[in-house]
């Protein structure tokens, strides 16, 4: 199976392209989904630089997007 994986807060470098992912079975119940097509909005991305973060005390610039914001300090 085809993942693309977040691996951690940061720039594009925490996104990981995969295709040796274990396909997933549905268990009882359960019903697996097959996805053909995504999207992403701008939750997705600040969640993926940090930018929720109360460390973080710019906006989103490209650069903030290709390399994340620096890493929030632990417990925050």
């Amino acid at each position: 199976m085809k993942a693309a994986l977040l691996t951690g807060h940061g720039g594009l470098d925490k996104l990981e392209y995969r295709e040796d992912i274990e396909k997933p079975e549905a268990g009882p119940g359960e019903v697996l989904v097959r996805v053909k097509a995504c999207g992403l909005n701008n939750a997705d991305i600040n969640t993926r630089t940090a930018w929720y973060s109360k460390d973080v005390e710019q906006g989103i610039t490209e650069s903030a997007v290709t390399d994340g914001f620096a890493s929030p300090k632990p417990g925050r």
